[in-house]
């Protein structure tokens, strides 16, 4: 028997019935499903386009996209569709809400952070590095990259900014629900609590297919591998 295929089953047709609304067929039959991943085929108007690949990970209950498509506006349409399917739309542009999507990471000694922040589907800009505090591993990399998306906010006159990250303390912190002990993440409480733009917070898990945390979280590994100089 496949494991997990009612679920991916279901999500398959969710999402099918999504993209049919934008014109955009997927197809899949008993042969497209493996352990934990369903392969699915892209069509419109008759042609092939690419392909899918939906994961599920039965731990920690949450699905995965990957894909395998050559056409921009297709590629981006069902970015937009997967990630309203599961519950992390972005703003539109004119809303003249920002989004930053957050991430840090710990390589071989070397800690990285980065911060890619959007106005709707466009890179406003790209903020990485290293920093010099390793102790604390990849949450150092967590917190750094929220401190240099808010200094980019001042700098720029940005009043109000979502900020998207998978690591949970980055919001627990901020808000008082985890109680700062270290250096680190004292420093990181007395920061937001003295910024001046105002911010929303969103977890989005890691490793969902959300393209822009993908993004992310690519940046700030290389950040760690090639030891960027800090901002």
């Amino acid at each position: 028997m496949t494991m997990c295929r009612n679920e991916l089953n279901n999500k398959a047709l969710e999402l099918k019935q999504a993209l049919e609304a934008k014109n955009i067929n997927i197809s899949f039959d008993n042969t497209s499903f493996k352990d934990y991943l369903l392969k699915l085929d892209i069509h419109q108007k008759g042609i092939f386009k690419g392909k899918l690949f939906l994961y599920y990970k039965p731990t920690k209950q949450v699905y995965s996209l990957k894909k395998q498509i050559s056409n921009p506006a297709i590629d981006l349409a069902i970015d937009s569709t997967w990630n309203k399917l599961n519950g992390f739309e972005t703003y539109d542009s004119q809303s003249g809400i920002y989004e930053a999507f957050v991430d840090g990471s710990y390589i071989n000694g070397t800690t990285g952070y980065a911060s890619i922040i959007y106005l709707g589907d466009n890179i406003q800009v790209e903020l990485s590095g290293t920093i010099d505090n390793t102790e604390f591993r990849q949450f150092g990399g967590e917190l750094k990259s929220v401190i240099e998306t808010l200094k980019w906010c001042k700098q720029n006159n940005i009043d109000k900014i979502r900020i998207n990250y998978d690591y949970q303390g980055i919001e627990s912190f901020a808000t008082g629900k985890w109680k700062a002990k270290n250096e680190l993440s004292l420093e990181y409480v007395d920061f937001i609590r003295n910024t001046s733009t105002e911010i929303q917070w969103r977890h989005i898990k890691s490793h969902t297919g959300n393209i822009k945390n993908n993004k992310a979280d690519i940046l700030a590994k290389k950040a760690a591998i090639y030891k960027k100089t800090s901002c």
